[in-house]
């Protein structure tokens, strides 16, 4: 596998992402308050200097795909009315969008309980390769107590860091950098300076995931555009290795 590692020329490429590690946890709220003398806990994307959209999309949804118009007047379906898969604003912020997303709703619940909101909030860019519930459920059965448990949160502080890249990563500019790779697959940084590597299928021309432990994850969307970066749906979790 041939991974190219030049992440200061990404697109929106954020230098206070380059020293950040895992083994640091515990120094996560310093790092966010020093960077640059900024209180990166307040530092929220300013709605009023946002360029407003009208465009949107719809984000992935089970539930709303559920339903099943009853026959004969009699429920057929556990699901007892219809609803719209919830939409994604291309002028709102990360945190906002996934917040909204009823399947994001325990990647929205270990975000908050690990304290990494301010990364998805912020000017960025950012791209966030988000988990959806049932991959997230599978993922914190694997640890007695589960990933929210006290001991578990360094553990899931670097699983939820590996979701988070910088940058403004869409389809376009993945294909983009993949091309000019000739064809090999890209390195993004994440959060605490591990390597997600990006790779398009040369047999059906879908974009996924692996890790450099050759585990690979696919995606569930299209990227959505966000204010302040891009956000995807996996379908698996992906865990980053420990060095």
């Amino acid at each position: 596998m041939h991974v190219r590692f030049g992440f200061s020329s990404a697109p929106g490429a954020l230098t206070r992402f380059s020293g950040l590690r895992s083994g640091a946890v515990a120094l996560l709220g310093l790092a966010l308050a020093g960077c640059h003398g900024t209180d990166w806990s307040h530092n929220y994307q300013d709605s009023f200097e946002t360029q407003a959209k009208t465009s949107m999309s719809y984000m992935p949804d089970t539930v709303a795909n559920a339903f099943e118009t009853p026959k004969n007047n009699e429920p057929s379906t556990p699901i007892a009315y219809h609803r719209p898969a919830s939409p994604s604003y291309d002028d709102r912020p990360l945190d906002e969008n996934i917040a909204a997303s009823i399947e994001l709703a325990d990647y929205t619940a270990a975000i908050r309980h690990v304290g990494l909101v301010p990364w998805i909030t912020g000017p960025g860019p950012y791209t966030v390769f988000a988990i959806p519930n049932e991959a997230m459920e599978k993922l914190s059965a694997r640890w007695p107590g589960g990933l929210m448990a006290p001991a578990m949160k360094g553990q899931l502080t670097h699983i939820l860091g590996y979701t988070i890249a910088s940058g403004k990563w869409d389809e376009k500019a993945i294909r983009k950098a993949i091309a000019r790779n000739h064809g090999q697959g890209i390195g993004l940084k994440t959060l605490y300076g591990d390597i997600i590597s990006v790779h398009i299928d040369a047999r059906t021309g879908e974009i996924f995931l692996n890790n450099p432990a050759g585990q690979v994850a696919h995606l569930w969307s299209h990227s959505l555009p966000q204010s302040n970066g891009v956000l995807y749906f996996m379908r698996d979790a992906l865990l980053p290795v420990s060095h």
